[in-house]
């Protein structure tokens, strides 16, 4: 009596739970170019349209589009004697915040000679080319949603240095950049006041994303093969998260990371949503993976791909999902459609529990620059090929 009735609750209990039934498959879609767009060395997308820049000759050139790759304006920034952007973001005003180098301003001498020289061989001095000024200060540009030059703010002349990311939040702009001996972070108030430059790691160590907090902390992605924060090495190469607090100090450090694996994590969303390579027994995979706010994995994902370093991007959608855009080299589980014979672009969408809901065909997305899910727009690529919707 006692097996019959342990049989029964067992058989309603199993009844009473939800059936989990397969995902669905869902065919691939080819994605859909919208325009073309000049060469850029950036952008940053904000609800209001997309905003590019390059570099050229002692200038640096900015110009906006609209969705549809029309031009709203063009701003050419020339303050310095020389000047270079690397990296755009947005705040919630639409304006946009350019991070580069500039030189320092030089001092000439000004006092004359006592006596005029005589030149009794009659020689002709040439003119020599003035040599290019180092490119020392850290500046950032702050640009109207209409295509004004608000403000420019620089820190005193420091070492060189490539920036790899910017991020704005309420509190201030937070820029993360390598000068060689390895990561270093920069803190600047939105009125122009710049931090003391924090060191992170040593060239072992590098990142490549960064997302900053209101209370002027943040969350830094990248890769490392040396100990940070106490934590040590695992593979090779390991991906890195990490969080600093508002004075620039670690604060937590998770490896994502395998024995005699590669890993680094490439692109990173506010909603702690990580695209990244994985390289491992000759083996190459993208990883996605959705993280809570301790960083610890809910949901994850590795496909076959290949291509160049950084060639995966992140976005947030709607309602819970996510978008990520990498190089797909097999075929996908549950997307119909798809077979690449060689690494091809491809962007999938994520639900909020990590199943792919949509899958869209993106050969000519060459360089992806940026992607971000616009309301009542849609989905919008970036690259050096064109302006791409989904």
């Amino acid at each position: 009596m006692k097996k019959f009735a342990v049989v029964v609750i067992t058989a309603l209990l199993l009844s009473s739970q939800p059936a989990s039934a397969a995902p669905k498959s869902i065919a691939a879609t080819e994605i859909t170019q919208v325009a073309p767009i000049a060469e850029h060395e950036g952008v940053t997308l904000t609800n209001q349209g997309i905003t590019i820049f390059s570099n050229s000759e002692k200038k640096v050139l900015v110009t906006s589009l609209d969705f549809l790759g029309a031009e709203k304006w063009k701003l050419a920034i020339a303050g310095a004697s020389d000047q270079i952007a690397m990296a755009a973001t947005s705040d919630k005003e639409g304006n946009i915040w350019l991070a580069g180098l500039t030189s320092a301003v030089s001092v000439n001498e000004t006092q004359n000679a006592t006596s005029n020289p005589v030149n009794v061989d009659g020689v002709v001095v040439e003119q020599v080319p003035a040599l290019r000024n180092e490119l020392n200060c850290v500046t950032l540009w702050k640009i109207s949603s209409a295509g004004a030059l608000i403000s420019t703010y620089s820190e005193s002349a420091t070492a060189p240095m490539l920036i790899t990311a910017i991020s704005y939040s309420n509190s201030g702009i937070s820029i993360v950049g390598d000068r060689g001996a390895g990561t270093v972070l920069i803190d600047a108030t939105l009125s122009g006041k710049f931090s003391t430059t924090k060191a992170i790691g040593t060239a072992k160590s590098s990142f490549t994303s960064i997302v900053r907090n209101s209370d002027g902390s943040a969350q830094i992605y990248g890769a490392s093969s040396e100990t940070l924060g106490g934590k040590k090495l695992v593979g090779v190469r390991d991906g890195i998260l990490a969080k600093v607090n508002k004075s620039g100090a670690l604060t937590s450090v998770v490896r994502s990371s395998a024995n005699r694996a590669t890993r680094s994590w490439q692109s990173g969303t506010s909603s702690y949503f990580l695209v990244g390579d994985v390289k491992v027994s000759g083996k190459n995979e993208s990883a996605f993976t959705k993280f809570n706010s301790s960083f610890a994995p809910t949901w994850t994902l590795r496909l076959p791909s290949q291509g160049p370093q950084g060639a995966q991007l992140a976005a947030i959608g709607a309602n819970g999902t996510h978008y990520a855009l990498f190089n797909s080299t097999s075929s996908i589980p549950g997307v119909t459609g798809w077979k690449p014979n060689t690494a091809t672009p491809i962007v999938i969408r994520f639900d909020s529990k990590g199943v792919i809901t949509q899958a869209l065909k993106s050969p000519q997305v060459k360089s992806a620059t940026a992607m971000g899910y616009i309301s009542g727009v849609g989905l919008i690529v970036i690259s050096q090929s064109g302006i791409f919707k989904g």
